[in-house]
């Protein structure tokens, strides 16, 4: 006779979907990182001829094709020589390079710091969207507020932030 025994799951861990005081600090330097991005882009777009969008991501992919060959010299060949970057390359290098640093405290927010994905994504696209004044997903984020901690919310709690319809 045989006998099955059934794997034990893990507990899945309870991600976070809202700020927690124990973040703040790394709240803020993903605002402070937005808006040295933002300035970065107003520097790309005040040369003639430039866009925020062709401009910094040909600089990131030349970032990226600096950092394979860092990282695999065996494999890849650095193509360009970054440090001799003239205008506009130069400006949209460091655009890049801010954008680069955003995307990598994105990224910690949801490995090291256990918040949800999508809500970390969200999250951070609406300080970069508040910081740059644009409006995001047809929010125009007026009353988004960049100082503030709430930490009302976890995955695990069933209450919803949005009133019921019925009420």
């Amino acid at each position: 006779m045989f006998v099955f025994k059934c794997k034990e799951r893990k507990p899945k861990k309870v991600q976070k979907v809202a700020w927690s005081k124990e973040d703040e600090t790394h709240r803020q330097a993903l605002i402070k990182c937005a808006k040295a991005y933002a300035k970065a882009e107003q520097e790309v777009l005040s040369i003639p001829g430039t866009s925020a969008i062709g401009d910094i991501q040909y600089a990131v992919s030349l970032l990226n094709e600096q950092n394979k060959a860092e990282i695999w010299p065996d494999q890849f060949k650095p193509e360009y020589d970054l440090s001799l970057a003239e205008s506009p390359v130069k400006e949209a290098l460091v655009a890049a390079r801010i954008l680069g640093e955003f995307s990598d405290l994105t990224v910690k927010l949801i490995e090291e710091l256990n918040y949800d994905f999508y809500w970390a994504v969200n999250e951070t696209s609406k300080i970069l969207s508040k910081v740059q004044e644009d409006s995001y997903d047809g929010d125009d984020l007026k009353d988004y507020d960049l100082r503030e901690c709430d930490n009302s919310m976890e995955v695990n709690d069933m209450s919803s932030p949005v009133p019921s319809q019925h009420e």
